[in-house]
């Protein structure tokens, strides 16, 4: 079990690694990154704290839709991944204090940025652990429209209407909604299917090799 929660633990890393990754990139970030950037720079909070508040309201949601008591388990993994947010911010203001201008440094950034999210869902998704709010909604309205395509466009629909909303109110719309937006939308199921593929695939082979699971 402890090395199910490490592992847990070091995909929220990976995923918190991208977001901040990808937001300093300034070439397009997720509908969800995006609308928590902006809301972020007209607060003085934290991006992680508003990556926070932004989850709990999800988990509101999700509970109210589905109620069960292991979604307290998800939101303390979401109060980790505010500080992983928070921690790798300031990691990169320290490297990239006057921000990143060249775009051989931000494209690159921007597709490491994909590996790391997609990685790091990966291998929350191959723990069976408690999985995070926004993956816990989009079962619940899968289940409701019997639909995963139809419930992912939902899901990423509404937060590009925010986002774009908050993106014209702070000015910054095309800092962080932009082309690769949409590549991130269209590419983050594929990828994390071929990582939890790549893994199950490493742990099947473990069992093999080493006889242990």
């Amino acid at each position: 079990m402890i090395k199910k929660i490490m592992i847990h633990l070091s995909g929220f890393m990976f995923i918190a690694l991208g977001i901040v990754g990808v937001i300093f990139s300034r070439v397009g970030a997720t509908p969800l990154d995006a609308f928590n950037y902006f809301v972020y720079t007209l607060t003085p909070l934290t991006l992680g704290t508003i990556a926070v508040i932004s989850g709990l309201v999800v988990s509101t949601i999700a509970y109210l839709l589905d109620p069960k008591k292991d979604m307290l388990i998800s939101i303390g993994f979401l109060f980790l991944v505010g500080l992983f947010i928070d921690g790798w911010k300031f990691l990169f203001e320290i490297i990239f204090p006057l921000g990143i201008d060249s775009f051989f440094i931000r494209i690159p950034l921007a597709g490491f940025s994909l590996i790391s999210i997609t990685f790091g869902a990966a291998l929350t998704l191959t723990t069976g652990l408690a999985s995070s709010p926004f993956e816990r909604l989009l079962i619940i309205i899968n289940r409701k429209v019997n639909n995963l395509m139809l419930s992912k466009i939902m899901m990423e629909g509404t937060f590009l209407i925010l986002a774009v909303i908050m993106g014209l109110i702070t000015g910054l719309l095309f800092e962080q909604v932009h082309v690769y937006t949409l590549i991130l939308v269209l590419g983050i199921g594929p990828f994390i299917s071929m990582f939890v593929d790549l893994i199950n695939k490493q742990k099947r082979k473990g069992v093999e090799v080493h006889g242990i699971k």
